[in-house]
């Protein structure tokens, strides 16, 4: 009952490559013992009814994207239905803009933040975030943004594109 914040890994697939992933092999690869696979709703149903004091639930994955879960629609359903607040974080590149603007209506009305992890511009985000696309995230975002959603850029600094953060943040806004 104390319970008021829970992270969900919705999925275990990912696009990206991200060398410092514990999913892969430095970038390179899966993990000879790593399960692909999605959490069923029903799973994340029965884990939800254990705490009813639920404030967020959060899809912050460890080891996939939680967009890649191809059943993310029904999971987000389900979580809004037992937490007042929805947050997922994503590297933004799987799905297309009809996808997140429907995505933002699917979250309208309900308290939600989307984190778009874009660590640099063009030239330096996909250093980290290989195999994903900064345009089209850019474009998704940004759907999403216009059809209401709220997003909030998420940045890790690295030595590459530190010198970018307020060119970054400038961007953001």
């Amino acid at each position: 009952s104390t319970v008021k914040w829970l992270q969900i890994e919705a999925s275990s697939k990912c696009n990206a490559w991200c060398p410092g992933c514990s999913r892969n092999n430095g970038g390179f690869g899966l993990a000879d013992t790593f399960t692909v696979e999605d959490l069923t709703s029903e799973r994340l149903e029965e884990v939800l009814q254990m705490f009813p004091n639920l404030e967020t639930a959060d899809f912050c994955g460890t080891f996939g994207d939680a967009i890649a879960a191809a059943n993310i629609i029904e999971q987000t359903e389900i979580a809004m239905r037992y937490a007042p607040e929805v947050l997922l974080r994503t590297n933004g590149s799987l799905r297309n803009e009809d996808w997140w603007r429907n995505y933002a209506k699917l979250l309208s009305g309900h308290r939600h933040n989307v984190w778009f992890c874009i660590d640099g511009l063009e030239d330096t985000h996909h250093l980290y975030r290989q195999g994903t696309d900064y345009h089209k995230i850019l474009a998704n975002a940004q759907a999403f943004i216009n059809a209401g959603g709220t997003a909030t850029w998420q940045f890790i600094p690295w030595a590459h594109n530190e010198h970018q953060i307020k060119d970054c943040i400038r961007l953001s806004q």
